[in-house]
């Protein structure tokens, strides 16, 4: 019997970047990413995983940040490579919850479609692994997608009683905006959050 595509493994996200499937491509920038650059003038350490196209690294690169994007999906990484240039170095191949980051720990770590590619059941596991690689006062910053019940998915969408249960021994919420400049198939179901790490 044949399994059903997981979009936990890399094969899956693999096969939708060759074929040039991805409707989950913004093609650039969400605007409250920029928005935020503008606010914030204290440029620190930046993790981006799950990174696809990698567009978001050039930005938080240009705002003076040290930033750094992980996807395991080679074609995904050979897609951020194009994209990125003379920035394609910062871009890592391997699995978020098991690459050894060694020591380095993160000021800001930047979601966008990344919770919602995999199936519930990691989310726990997800919020524990960006916690431990966050530093002390560390933020989660980015663009989460919400909606009223389950999807089959991908996308994962989050209920206001998930994430809450969620986040709360590890984060407080401290913004939350609805997104302006979706992409049709987002369109009223993302928020820009920003996610205080708990000491």
């Amino acid at each position: 019997m044949d399994k059903s595509p997981d979009s936990n493994q890399p094969d899956f996200w693999t096969v939708r970047y060759a074929a040039g499937k991805t409707p989950w491509d913004l093609g650039g920038v969400p605007s409250a990413l920029k928005s935020f650059l503008e606010r914030n003038s204290a440029p620190g350490q930046v993790l981006i995983p799950g990174c696809g196209s990698g567009y978001e690294l050039q930005a938080f690169y240009t705002a003076g940040y040290d930033v750094s994007a992980i996807d395991f999906s080679p074609a995904a990484i050979e897609q951020a490579k194009r994209v990125l240039g003379p920035l394609a170095e910062r871009v890592i191949l391997g699995d978020f919850f098991t690459y050894n980051f060694r020591e380095r720990l993160f000021d800001l770590i930047y979601e966008r479609t990344f919770l919602c590619s995999m199936t519930p059941s990691r989310w726990p596991e997800y919020v524990n692994r960006m916690a431990d690689l966050l530093s002390p006062r560390g933020r989660l910053v980015g663009v989460f997608l919400y909606a009223q019940t389950r999807s089959s998915g991908p996308p994962f969408p989050l209920t206001e009683i998930e994430a809450e249960k969620l986040f709360k021994q590890r984060f407080q919420l401290q913004r939350c905006e609805v997104m302006t400049d979706s992409l049709p198939s987002f369109r009223d179901m993302e928020r820009w959050q920003e996610w205080l790490k708990i000491e």
